[in-house]
């Protein structure tokens, strides 16, 4: 059985032992606890939640999440191809543990990682202060003014700004602007022409439009609101000036001297956290710890406790049962343990034990949700479709030949990471099925055997000739059909699987109306339809209008048997019959049925783009004097590459999408809670123990 049988388990101990055994139990790491309460409401209030604080583990936390973060800003650390196919978590030796808790100098460490942080945000801080003001400064670099000098004039009103000019030349003729204004064009120098040429513009339009011209007016106090009339006129639009003393030159050197020293307090901060950095693994088994102790600690909460006696109540596999009994009579011999199987209706935590062969297509199962504790695991029940799937749409012995080695390969270096050392042996397990196929299909690197390539009677030809069954490019139609013949099978795989799951259950109802009605009524249907394509014997058309006939009143009948009235049972088993409602119906078969023609697509797909690649090369080979050649092997190995990457990208996922999909869509519900026992380990890392 795949489901673990579980037990639910009571532990009664003294008050003053409740923390030797919150720590026994996740030394043990097979026990998940759960909220004791509840089942203890009858106490009323003899027994109560008991109060957890985490406040000293999680500033524990807080230090060595700086200090890491501090690392990993200055000094990242290199992925290896593994760790760049998926996150692998840390293997801590119990002596490594040990030791960094005992020697590693956290508070020290910590006092200084937390003044370099402070150096290091204060500097970004002042650098991004000086970026925004050189920003506006740069267009003002030229300006051969003080600035100090236009706003201190009391009676005399001084602007900077542009005018455009074309209406320079008018503004100087009226008659009324002469006698109220005086202004002066500002030259633009170098600094502002790379403003115009795309180098930026400061955010208040400090930088002028390439056909305006810059110009300080000065006018009178009292004629102010004519100055800005007049000013409007010409479309003067003002730069405002920043609030500095002297030249903005000047400004700008001196920021730029103050930005720089910010830079060389960063670099002091990077050379600091690289010396950190030397105990990076130090700090993530450090991490590791606190954060398995927060989980202990938090575990805490769910237990109750009365004035005399602490409960803690959890979930463990009935195989490890004898384990816990073991450690409670060592280690804590004044407790009680109860122990009795889950109630129908409970909440239970599923875990799964497969055997090795099947065990690397359960991270499928995984990526869908888990059984209900009470149905089964589909895990043994996928591995033929899923590897089926797969072969067909990636079909080709050269790519098979590459995934089985890519697999291998993962599998080898990640024997300590179960996660990713099964999906590096599902990888092995489609590629044997992709060589299978593409010795069926007759594919090689798409046509590599072909003659033009390799000369005649290449050993890859003779191959290909012994074991090649049909050509999916040269006959699609024979392959479209026996894609929908695997498609019709599947369905009634799975509808099969519901009548099992049924039948564990003791519902036969369900499964007589629900599962066996459609197995007799979907394949009468198809072999009466099939009589439109192909000519059938009159008996074998007969046997199936029959069976359609009998299957569909059966479902009329019983698909509304739920409903209330005759009426409404028997409108909803027609309805259901067609696929309105319910979870099947025969439109459901048909239109799952045709999406199995993606099995045909994917495989023509990566059937095109080989020859396509091996087109192109071989063109290049002919056509290309002296390096011809090795331009047919460049683009051979670039190209195969890329469509090995692409196609197998499209083999799983499709694969996936009729699994998910088009089959467990007949049988299956997942979303069940997986067992997570009180421990040390968890996704993120790993205690490795003596086996």
């Amino acid at each position: 059985m795949a489901i673990d049988p579980m037990k639910k388990v009571t532990i009664l101990c003294p008050v003053g032992s409740s923390r030797r055994l919150n720590r026994a139990l996740h030394a043990l790491g097979t026990v998940e606890l759960i909220d004791a309460v509840p089942d203890f409401e009858e106490a009323g209030d003899a027994l109560s939640r008991k109060d957890v604080s985490t406040e000293q583990t999680d500033l524990q936390l807080q230090k060595l999440h700086l200090i890491m973060g501090l690392i990993e800003e200055f000094a990242p650390e290199e992925q290896s191809f593994l760790e760049g196919l998926t996150p692998l978590p840390l293997v801590i030796e119990p002596k490594e543990l040990d030791e960094a808790i005992r020697s590693y100098d956290l508070d020290g460490t910590f006092e200084i990682a937390h003044d370099l942080d402070d150096a290091y945000k204060r500097a970004e801080r002042r650098m991004s202060e000086i970026q925004a003001q050189l920003e506006t400064l740069a267009p003002l670099e030229d300006l051969p003014l003080t600035v100090s000098d236009l706003k201190s004039p009391k009676h005399v009103r001084m602007q900077f700004g542009t005018i455009p000019a074309r209406n320079l030349e008018s503004f100087g003729k009226n008659p009324e602007a002469q006698a109220t204004l005086a202004w002066e064009p500002v030259a633009s120098g170098q600094a502002l022409r790379q403003k115009r040429n795309g180098n930026g513009s400061g955010s208040n339009g400090a930088a002028p439009k390439s056909d305006a011209v810059r110009v300080v007016v000065t006018y009178l106090v009292e004629d102010e609101e004519t100055a800005r009339r007049l000013l409007s006129e010409v479309q003067f639009e003002e730069i405002p000036l920043p609030d500095i003393r002297g030249k903005v030159r000047d400004r700008i050197r001196e920021l730029n001297g103050d930005f720089n020293e910010c830079e060389r307090q960063i670099e002091h901060v990077r050379d600091e956290a690289i010396k950190l950095a030397e105990s990076r693994r130090t700090v993530k088994v450090l991490l590791a710890y606190w954060e398995s102790t927060r989980k202990r600690q938090l575990a805490r909460g769910n237990t109750a406790e009365g004035r005399w006696v602490h409960i803690a109540e959890g979930y463990t596999r009935a195989r490890q049962v004898c384990d816990l009994q073991r450690m409670l009579q060592r280690e804590l011999p004044e407790t009680s343990l109860i122990i009795r199987d889950p109630e129908p209706g409970e909440d239970v935590p599923v875990s799964i034990t497969l055997p090795k062969l099947v065990r690397p297509i359960q991270m499928l199962v995984n990526l869908f949700g888990l059984p209900p504790y009470a149905n089964f695991d589909p895990s043994p029940f996928i591995v033929f479709n899923f590897t089926l799937f797969f072969g067909i749409c990636f079909g080709d012995v050269g790519y098979g030949t590459m995934l089985t080695l890519l697999g291998w390969y993962i599998a080898r270096k990640t024997r300590l990471y179960e996660g990713v050392h099964f999906f590096a042996k599902l990888l092995m397990l489609a590629g044997v099925s992709t060589i299978v196929f593409g010795l069926l299909f007759g594919s090689w690197f798409g046509d590599l055997y072909n003659p033009e390539y390799l000369g005649e009677n290449n050993p890859l030809l003779r191959v290909k000739n012994v074991f090649q069954i049909t050509d999916p490019l040269a006959d699609p139609v024979t392959m479209l059909v026996a894609a929908l013949c695997v498609g019709m099978l599947n369905q009634f795989y799975g509808i099969g699987l519901k009548m099992y799951g049924a039948a564990r259950q003791g519902d036969w109802v369900t499964a007589f109306c629900d599962g066996l009605l459609w197995l007799i009524t979907l394949p009468g249907m198809v072999i009466a339809i099939s009589t439109i394509f192909v000519e059938l014997p009159s008996l074998v058309f007969n046997i199936g209008v029959g069976m359609f006939v009998v299957g569909a009143i059966g479902l009329v009948l019983t698909q509304g048997r739920d409903a209330e009235g005759i009426v409404a049972k028997i409108g909803t088993g027609v309805v259901s019959l067609y696929g309105i409602v319910g979870s099947y119906g025969c439109t459901a078969f048909i239109g799952d049925t045709l999406s199995y023609c993606r099995l045909l697509a994917l495989a023509l797909t990566t059937s095109i783009v080989g020859l396509t690649v091996n087109m192109i090369g071989g063109l290049l080979a002919e056509s290309v004097p002296y390096v011809g050649t090795v331009l047919f092997i460049v683009v051979l190995v670039v190209g195969h590459t890329f469509n090995f990457a692409i196609s197998m990208l499209g083999a799983f996922v499709h694969a996936m999408r009729l699994i998910f999909v088009e089959f467990f869509g007949r049988f299956y519900e997942g979303g069940a809670k997986p067992f997570e026992p009180l421990g040390f380990d968890s996704p993120s890392y790993v205690l490795k123990r003596s086996q």
